[in-house]
């Protein structure tokens, strides 16, 4: 999950850095689809990379790469440049909002499942403990209290014995 997290976030600074090429196209393309392909071969992966949201950040990715590759060849071919501003900020509207319609209408109906535990965790740290409890039987997930870094006993060994 985090590298397929990962990858994206490095792929989005990339663009928004302007250092878009045809070669981060190319490799970014090949990841995914491979990445894709590969990990639904996985018998008790199955089709969760398509349909659980913690993957789409790499599908949203996917498909900005896929516009922003389209839009520079666009660009390439239009004579002028307010046209291609003027083409640009429709399409982008456009294409985002029937891009987050079509996200919020396939998880209403249950093909993209809601966002997980792991998630939520991630953001706030209490909600694990708090609403998974197996997670918050374990000792090794609770938080060290503060005391315990001043007032904990340091162990010196002896190492020549």
């Amino acid at each position: 999950m985090f590298i397929i997290n990962l990858i994206p976030v490095h792929v989005l600074f990339l663009l928004i850095l302007h250092r878009y090429s045809l070669r981060l196209y190319v490799c970014y393309s090949i990841f995914y689809i491979l990445g894709l392909i590969l990990s639904m071969q996985i018998p008790f992966v199955g089709f969760q990379p398509v349909r659980t949201s913690e993957h789409m950040l790499a599908a949203g990715i996917f498909a900005l790469l896929q516009a922003y590759a389209f839009f520079d060849y666009l660009y390439t071919k239009l004579p002028r440049v307010e046209d291609f501003k003027k083409l640009f900020s429709i399409l982008i509207i456009l294409i985002g909002t029937m891009a987050f319609a079509v996200v919020v209408l396939l998880t209403y109906h249950g093909y993209i499942a809601p966002w997980s535990g792991r998630f939520y965790s991630l953001w706030d740290t209490t909600y694990a403990a708090v609403n998974i409890p197996i997670i918050a039987s374990v000792s090794e997930h609770q938080p060290t209290t503060w005391a315990s870094f001043f007032f904990g006993k340091s162990i010196k060994r002896n190492f020549n014995e």
